[in-house]
This record gives C-alpha cells, structure tokens and sequence, in this order.
C-alpha cells in the first residue's frame, strides 16, 4: 500500500537533534527504518515553523508521530513543540493515526478526529525514569548533596548516611514507569506496594492495593512515587490529607503531572520535617517560576520535566511507531492506544 507519513515536533528530552527549534531530530538510520516499513513510503519531516506558517504536508499523511502542545496552552513556547494550529493542518480523512510522543494524552483526548487511532509513547522513557527516580532516593540515602558541599568546602566529615534495604515503597500508577522503578527498586531490598484504581494485580509488585486503599499505603511507606496519569480522578489526588497520611520522614517523587499532587501541601510536609525529601519533575506551571517557593524547600529536588532524558530516547520513540506503522500496514490493532474516555 502507498503509506504517506508526517513526522513533526521535538521529543522532550531528545539528544542530538540536528535542530531543536524546529523540531528536527530524526536520524537518517531512523528515517530509513520509518520507510522501510512498506515497499512505498513517503515521509515528510516537516519544520513546525512550516506548519505554524501555514504550509500543510505535501501529501496527506496517513500516520503522523508528533510533539504537539494540542490543547495545552501553556506548552506552546516550549522549544520544537507543534502547536495545536500546526496539528491540525495533519488532519485530513486519510489519517489513520496519531502517534504521540508524549506517554500523557490529556492535552489531546479532547481534540482527536473521529476514526483516529490516538497512541502514545508509553513504556518509551520508562526504564529513564525509574533510574532518576532510584538515583534521587540513593542520592537522598547517602547524602550526596552534603557529601558534595564538603568536598567543595575541603570539609573532612563523617556523615549518618543510610541503607535502603528493608524500606516500603508505594508506586501511585502500576503502568511502565511504575513496574520499571519496581524492579530496581526490590532489586535494592525495597517492598513495593502498587496502587491502582481497581487493585488488578500487576506482576513485579510485591502488594497491590486499590486508590481508596491509597493513605492505608503511604502509612507504610519510606518512599512514595507518583507515576499515574492525569485523569480528573487523579487530579489532586496527593493533597494535604494524603501526604500527612505518609510515615513521618518520608520521600516523595512526583514523575507524572504536576496536578496530580498539592504543591503547597508538600512545601509545608517539607519545611515542617514531616517529609525529609522530595523530587519533583512535573509542576503545574513549567517553567517553574523563579518565586515559587519550592525552590527553597529543605529536601526537595527539582527538574526541568526531563527525567526521562537518554541517549536512547530517540531510537524509542522511532521503535515503537515503527511497529505501529507495520501493524497499520498489516491491518493490526495497534500498540499503545490511548482510550478516549479514560484518557490513558
């Protein structure tokens, strides 16, 4: 079959690409996989400027894989991203699918053509991520931070470092990210209870309880990961209640979005020792303004939302719509689809 295809938009977090700000980062080995999938293949790799501007594709693609802010207003100046307006102009009544390159699909749930297969990048970043999350929670442990500090100080001193072996850690969303970070993390001597929205058990976890079990959880818990979608069931979900819920002197990591937990809630649960630490890589507005205060919260470690950066991002990204590129060429169900109503 002919297959016409449209790659535009930056992968958050890619390396290498040959230009960032419009959105060019395709390698010629990726490219060449990409067509490879068909005997007649047609790829455009389209500037998002060119698409903002105005041009459309030269052909109307039937498979599109994208960065695209779609309805999220406040990620529209981020470097390469398409925007909505630029998106749309992919639309047309050939399109099969969407391939996106973000794991969350909220900011395009609502915007979907009808008889388009919506899917994302899921399981892409998972294995990057669960490493930073074990990086922060080791760095927290062996105190890393104040170790560094001496060392520029020429500071000989002993510190009352601690072992992570025999700590509980809860994963709120028991998806790729969530299973990736539970492997290392009992592979570290860590119990790890898995927290779904109806308790299906998920192999890697050693319990799985359900959300409304979520405080009876972090009761237990030294380490708390955040690694769910955001749905309005789990928007403000970690609130003030839930997080004084947590055993005192806990850890948190929020991976996901940044709606999902209480902001100020955790600012103060750090600034009063009830938890010691926290590493936070999504935040309700990014960037994180200059003046908010959880830049000076004792514990708390911040990101730019690039947990998942790797030298292994890109390959990632093209594997798996490579793969859902042969499976619309062998009219198979695709990989990774999102479910409108759910939103994940």
């Amino acid at each position: 079959m002919s297959l016409n295809i449209v790659v535009a938009g930056l992968p958050k977090a890619v390396q290498g690409a040959a230009d960032p700000d419009e959105g060019i980062w395709l390698t010629e080995e990726q490219k060449l996989r990409i067509t490879a999938v068909d005997d007649d293949v047609w790829l455009e790799h389209i500037p998002v400027s060119e698409l903002h501007s105005g041009r459309g594709p030269q052909r109307p693609p039937h498979a599109i894989m994208v960065e695209t802010s779609g309805s999220k207003k406040g990620i529209e100046g981020e470097q390469g991203i398409l925007r909505r307006t630029g998106l749309e102009r992919l639309f047309n009544p050939e399109l099969k699918l969407l391939q996106s390159m973000s794991a969350g699909a909220e900011h395009l749930v609502n915007i979907m053509p009808e008889g388009v297969a919506l899917a994302n990048a899921g399981g892409v970043a998972a294995n990057a991520i669960a490493e930073t999350v074990i990086a922060g929670i080791l760095a927290d442990a062996k105190m890393l931070k104040q170790r560094w500090a001496n060392q520029e100080a020429k500071q000989w001193k002993e510190l009352p470092a601690r072992e992570v072996d025999g700590s509980v850690m809860s994963i709120l969303g028991t998806g790729n990210i969530g299973t990736s970070t539970a492997r290392i993390a009992k592979a570290l001597g860590l119990r790890t209870i898995g927290v779904n929205r109806r308790g299906n058990k998920v192999d890697g976890f050693d319990e799985i309880r359900t959300t409304d079990q979520l405080h009876s959880a972090l009761a237990e818990s030294d380490y708390f990961l955040i690694a769910a979608p955001l749905t309005p069931q789990t928007e403000g979900l970690v609130d003030v209640q839930a997080l004084d819920a947590m055993k005192p002197g806990g850890w948190v990591a929020n991976v996901s979005r940044g709606a999902i937990h209480d902001s100020a809630a955790l600012v103060n649960a750090l600034h009063r020792g009830h938890l010691r630490g926290a590493l936070i890589d999504c935040h309700v507005q990014e960037p994180l303004p200059a003046d908010d205060p959880l830049w000076a919260a004792p514990g708390a470690q911040l990101f730019p939302h690039d947990s998942h950066a790797s030298q292994l991002l890109g390959d990632r990204q093209v594997n798996v719509f490579v793969d859902n590129l042969s499976r619309l060429v062998a009219g198979r169900d695709f990989r990774n689809v999102v479910d409108l109503t759910r939103g994940y």
